[in-house]
């Protein structure tokens, strides 16, 4: 939170969020702040040093990163039990006030992550969850169409990087 935003947030905070059971804040001051960010960093370290520790038993980090609908309050995720019965460890981990979380799942030895991936995405699209939510498609995720045409129209010849957002890896798309 930064500028003209601080006053709206404290003032959102003390009056609505206090007011819940068990949920407190509290202000950063720039010592605090510094160390915050830094835990950021070791969050998200978290789960590959977990996984490198105990890659007998497990299988590779599955990282998702995720943007939820600015509306939604179901921010704890409930998992299934066909996915958490194959599941070692979860991490979340967020942004405040901006519904972006990155999720870090360690699966247990055997489990097909490409089985559990598409049912991690395919409750995240009935939410309307966007991912990803930063670090855009890559060619890990299937861009939507929107930003399928902004990539056709920024080059049309498929010449600089075919195939991002699972899109057809042929000149000009397969078109002619």
């Amino acid at each position: 939170m930064s500028d003209s935003g601080i006053k709206e947030a404290r003032k959102y905070l003390k009056e609505e969020w206090s007011q819940s059971e068990n949920v407190g804040f509290f202000e950063c001051n720039e010592q605090e702040q510094e160390a915050a960010l830094l835990h950021r960093f070791a969050a998200a370290g978290a789960a590959i040093r977990y996984q490198n520790l105990h890659q007998r038993k497990t299988e590779e980090v599955l990282a998702l990163d995720i943007a939820l609908l600015g509306n939604d309050s179901d921010w704890v995720e409930n998992l299934p039990s066909d996915i958490k019965s194959d599941l070692d460890l979860s991490l979340h981990y967020g942004h405040f006030m901006c519904h972006v979380f990155h999720h870090d799942y360690i699966f247990k030895k055997g489990t097909n992550l490409k089985e559990v991936k598409a049912k991690l995405l395919k409750r995240l699209d009935a939410k309307g969850a966007k991912y990803p939510a930063e670090h855009n498609v890559g060619h890990m995720y299937k861009a939507d169409d929107i930003l399928r045409k902004f990539y056709e129209d920024l080059d049309p010849t498929n010449t600089f990087n075919p195939g991002i957002g699972i899109t057809n890896k042929k000149r000009c798309y397969g078109g002619p």
